[in-house]
């Protein structure tokens, strides 16, 4: 995955406007991890999520690039939103938040901001299944303080624009959470209501 990054950089003068990264990962899988299936989660969501923006971030670095990378990742990242059978998931999520953390320690002397946002659950493919459980209705009731799920627009897209714009030029190292308040009551979901 590294080369063909590299290569990919290398022809294209994207570096030349590139100012913003935002990335994300994310691989539905069983409850049971098999270590072919830990290993593709891991490579997607820590590997991965390093690789690009390792070379997307060297580029801005080359090319003199005050620039932003943001990273899409979960509140299973930083054990506010837990379920059994997700300790690939969480445990990749939790990782990606130390890799952005030491890289905005590193960049921010290049004038690269790297910060985190952290979504609940949201309205999407992957997830329609899950948000169709009624149970999960029955958790949303109760102890969800807005009463909903999200949708990506505009829950996460407006704060996206939010970090490109240069009004968050001061913010970095930082892990947004978006969620409907979810992880506020401390609750497990998986808890008698």
């Amino acid at each position: 995955m590294g080369r063909s990054l590299r290569s990919s950089c290398a022809a294209s003068n994207y570096h030349e406007v590139l100012d913003v990264l935002c990335g994300f990962g994310g691989v539905h899988s069983s409850l049971d991890w098999p270590e072919d299936e830990w290993d593709k989660l891991i490579k997607t969501n820590l590997t991965g999520l390093w690789l690009v923006a390792k070379h997307v971030c060297k580029h801005m670095c080359d090319a003199k690039i005050k620039g932003s990378v943001i990273n899409i990742s979960s509140v299973a990242g930083l054990n506010r939103g837990n379920l059994p059978g997700s300790i690939g998931y969480a445990s990749s999520k939790s990782a990606a938040h130390s890799v952005k953390k030491i890289m905005a320690l590193e960049l921010g002397a290049y004038g690269i901001r790297v910060n985190a946002i952290a979504p609940g659950i949201f309205q999407s493919e992957i997830t329609a299944p899950l948000l169709q459980k009624r149970w999960l209705s029955t958790v949303v009731s109760k102890i969800v303080p807005l009463k909903t799920n999200g949708t990506t627009d505009p829950a996460l897209t407006s704060l996206v624009c939010f970090l490109i714009h240069e009004k968050a030029s001061y913010i970095t190292g930082n892990i947004f959470i978006v969620d409907s308040g979810v992880t506020v009551p401390g609750v497990p979901i998986f808890s008698s209501l």
